[in-house]
């Protein structure tokens, strides 16, 4: 049987259904004549939770950003407990009981916990433009005692984890819609970033609210999407491809439908590895320290290597990566690049000496949003790489840009990582999550870097991508490139990692070869974690 008609009577079991919360009909969306969506049809019931998937660019967050008001569809129809809506503003989708998680943590760090959480509804709170702080407070608690969400709601946000950032924004979700019974929460990448405690909570706080909600959870992580779900559609190229009850779906199902083709099973490209002999030491790591982020951690990197760092949360090992990278600044201790001792807490210095940075957070670390693609492939370039050679009558001037290698370098970083956008002129936040990735990887790989620092490199990146990232560090090792590959995927970090450096409350506890032929088990590491 074809798969147009699979999903036509997939189609017609949907709308048989009597407790449906909303669906949607035929919806098509363009951005600059590239089809984003195209006779799109979902649906989703009272105290379901269906899941999401496609690779970057197939039109999730879109669709996500359609049902939440940000973005209006071209054509097609929007229907909540049966009746047709418009939805043209996310106030709009608030009232039909529609909230959003984006996938980047949208809040306002230098806020506590009780004002980011009613933020919206500021204006329900002020007598005269005074704030009562006490009413948000109290209303704060209740919410997060109904969710079953532990938070210091009068702490500032910027000193919180992400996973409790992740429980803010989710919490949040639920009072922009606290006038719906049963609102319809949408979770674009809600796990990304989340290590596997943080994971677990948020399953089991999803789980926990199905008879108050209902829930379209979108993910890369496709094993989680099997397990939260009762359902799950596959967008690619911006068209439902297949709809599958979970008990008929598994990873290589949904895999094949996303890229429309078998993954290859030489996933991490381990026939590739380098293997390590002899290599020069190109980074060097000496007793570094830093007070409530870890201590005493020495290790070296060889040329070409790609070591691995693990560790649950709060065991120090992004902490470690912002130091590598000049984001933060070490209490004590040295490193060095090539031998020579390279100034901490300096992110352009770091630069200046070959080391370049793919941060956790990409939205507030590692991009300008709202500047054009162009302009955040050459942020790195500035000092040096696209000076103007000679301009008549004034010779070289150190601040003029040369836009043609501007122009140049951009399109190289599309073609090279396959970026999927309408043009290098294109304002960031218009590209899906996993496109901002790629570009922020792309970016570091336009200067001579020695030593290449990645705190989940792959975050919010699907399945085809992440093959063609792996094979790209992969030939970036071999060209001697040296990484920290640090990551929250165990399956991920063994199979791309020459070793890995396990940490455990602060401190590097072992040092683990994992030659081809002969890597670790994800059980022997995770004894080594906790």
């Amino acid at each position: 049987m074809s798969a147009n008609v699979d999903l036509d009577e997939q189609k017609a079991g949907q709308n048989s259904g009597s407790d449906v919360r909303f669906r949607i009909e035929n919806v098509r969306k363009e951005f600059t004549n590239v089809v984003a969506l195209d006779d799109v049809d979902f649906e989703l019931q009272s105290g379901e939770v269906v899941g999401l998937v496609g690779e970057n660019g197939a039109g999730k967050s879109t669709l996500l950003n359609i049902l939440s008001g940000i973005y209006q569809q071209d054509q097609g129809r929007i229907y909540v407990d049966g009746e047709a809506v418009t939805i043209e503003t996310p106030r709009d989708a608030a009232q039909h009981g529609i909230a959003i998680v984006h996938q980047e943590q949208n809040i306002i760090p230098n806020l506590s916990g009780y004002e980011n959480l009613f933020l919206e509804q500021f204006p329900d709170y002020s007598t005269a433009g005074v704030l009562d702080s006490g009413a948000l407070k109290r209303e704060g608690e209740e919410v997060l005692d109904t969710l079953g969400i532990d938070l210091d709601l009068e702490k500032r946000v910027s000193g919180y984890s992400f996973s409790d950032r992740q429980m803010l924004s989710i919490a949040r979700a639920f009072t922009e819609t606290v006038y719906t019974e049963n609102p319809i929460i949408l979770l674009d990448e809600p796990t990304a970033g989340l290590e596997e405690d943080g994971r677990d909570l948020l399953f089991d706080r999803i789980n926990d609210l199905r008879d108050q909600a209902s829930f379209v959870f979108v993910s890369h992580e496709l094993d989680e999407v099997l397990e939260i779900s009762d359902r799950i559609y596959v967008l690619r190229d911006g068209k439902v491809v297949n709809h599958l009850q979970r008990d008929d779906a598994n990873e290589d199902k949904l895999q094949q439908s996303m890229v429309g083709r078998e993954v290859s099973e030489e996933y991490y490209q381990v026939s590739k590895q380098r293997e390590l002999a002899d290599e020069d030491t190109v980074l060097s790591v000496s007793d570094l320290r830093k007070r409530g982020g870890f201590k005493s951690v020495s290790f070296d990197v060889q040329r070409g290597e790609i070591f691995g760092i693990c560790g649950v949360m709060g065991s120090g090992k992004s902490a470690l990566g912002r130091v590598l990278s000049g984001v933060d600044a070490t209490d004590e201790g040295m490193i060095a690049v090539d031998g020579e001792t390279v100034p901490t807490g300096s992110v352009s210095r770091m630069v200046e000496n070959g080391i370049g940075y793919v941060p956790k957070d990409r939205q507030s670390e590692g991009t300008l949003l709202y500047q054009p693609l162009r302009v955040n492939v050459s942020l790195p370039s500035l000092g040096t790489d696209l000076i103007a050679d000679k301009v008549p009558g004034l010779g070289s001037v150190p601040w003029l840009i040369d836009f043609d290698k501007e122009r140049a370098m951009s399109e190289d970083v599309v073609e090279e990582l396959n970026v999927k956008t309408p043009s290098i002129e294109s304002p960031l936040i218009q590209l899906s999550g996993g496109n901002q990735q790629k570009v922020v990887l792309g970016k570091n790989l336009q200067r001579e870097v020695s030593v290449l620092v990645m705190d989940n490199v792959t975050r919010g990146i699907d399945v085809g991508a992440k093959e063609e990232v792996y094979r790209l560090l992969r030939q970036l090792a071999n060209e001697g490139v040296s990484m920290i590959f640090i990551a929250d995927e165990l399956p991920e970090l063994i199979g791309m990692s020459n070793r890995i450096g396990v940490m455990n409350e602060g401190e590097m506890v072992d040092i683990v070869d994992a030659p081809p032929g002969d890597k670790p088990s994800e059980s022997e590491i995770i004894k080594k974690m906790i």
